[in-house]
């Protein structure tokens, strides 16, 4: 879904969102690469791998100076805990990153060249359906790792037909 609000010829607000859906629960692949899964990783269901749900939601505001577009907005990714069609279970790294989002697109033409930076302000990793029942089985609090980049660099371009 994208939807765009312009209050005047170069002052704009933006929202973009998708939300992917996989309803399938696990695609089959071992965690164990090609060894045997531990007997606690069958115990809590992360010997398969998940196939999770993800999704982005985007918004900001942006300037135009004649064929500089100039935009500022935030940035939320995220691979949930739980799907909303089909099961949870199988190996993920839940967690959400919340970024600020400066970028410039420049208009040529029929052609729009852009560039995105988004900044990480909040990277966390949430506890997995694995985890939650590693935790009920042991009684000892268990999340997994993650790794988030500090910052990426997307860059593109758009053509008009």
């Amino acid at each position: 879904m994208n939807a765009f609000y312009n209050f005047s010829e170069k002052l704009g607000l933006y929202g973009n969102l998708y939300y992917l859906v996989s309803p399938r629960e696990q695609n089959g692949t071992s965690t164990a690469r090609g060894g045997t899964p531990s007997a606690a990783s069958i115990k809590n269901g992360s010997s398969v791998m998940s196939v999770p749900d993800q999704y982005m939601a985007r918004v900001g505001a942006n300037f135009t100076a004649k064929a500089l577009t100039i935009s500022l907005g935030f940035r939320d990714e995220c691979l949930p805990v739980h799907d909303l069609i089909g099961g949870s279970k199988g190996f993920r790294r839940p967690g959400y990153i919340i970024s600020l989002e400066p970028g410039l697109t420049y208009n040529f033409r029929k052609v729009n060249i852009y560039a995105y930076l988004p900044v990480a302000l909040v990277r966390d990793r949430t506890q997995s359906v694995a985890d939650k029942i590693q935790t009920k089985l042991t009684g000892v609090y268990t999340q997994g790792d993650a790794a988030f980049a500090d910052y990426t660099i997307n860059v593109g371009c758009s053509f008009k037909f």
